[in-house]
């Protein structure tokens, strides 16, 4: 479960005059796991660093790119999750899609604003992961 949310930075940028079929597209990525403390609770929790990027296409060419990169505090069994980060970079099977399911609506709500800025379509609907 969520406990934290964080932005460490963003970034927008639109190209001029892209004309066709507009395609968004979600890239994210977890760059880093890390146990962490919490003043407000008493167990530690994972630290999940990310990037997350929305990619405009237009018939096959860039137009718009939105970035976010950020952490998660994350509640859970933190020794699981940072032992299979440490195996092979991956979050524990039940673990996935609860995230990355929370990841794409916290992330895509912050894009939304930035697009609204940048007179761009909102990266909507959030996709589901199962």
């Amino acid at each position: 479960m969520i406990v934290g949310f964080n932005i460490d930075s963003l970034s927008g940028s639109r190209e001029d005059d892209v004309i066709g079929d507009l395609q968004i597209q979600y890239n994210p990525v977890i760059d880093q796991i890390e146990e962490a403390e919490v003043s407000a609770l008493d167990d530690p929790v994972a630290r999940i660093n990310f990037t997350f990027t929305v990619n405009y296409n237009a018939d096959g060419d860039a137009a718009a790119t939105i970035e976010l990169t950020g952490n998660v505090l994350w509640k859970g069994d933190v020794d699981s999750i940072i032992e299979s980060w440490e195996d092979d970079e991956t979050l524990p099977e039940g673990m996935e899609a609860p995230f990355m399911n929370d990841l794409y609506r916290k992330c895509i709500s912050q894009a939304v604003g930035i697009a609204d800025t940048l007179n761009l379509l909102p990266p909507i609907p959030t996709p589901r992961v199962e």
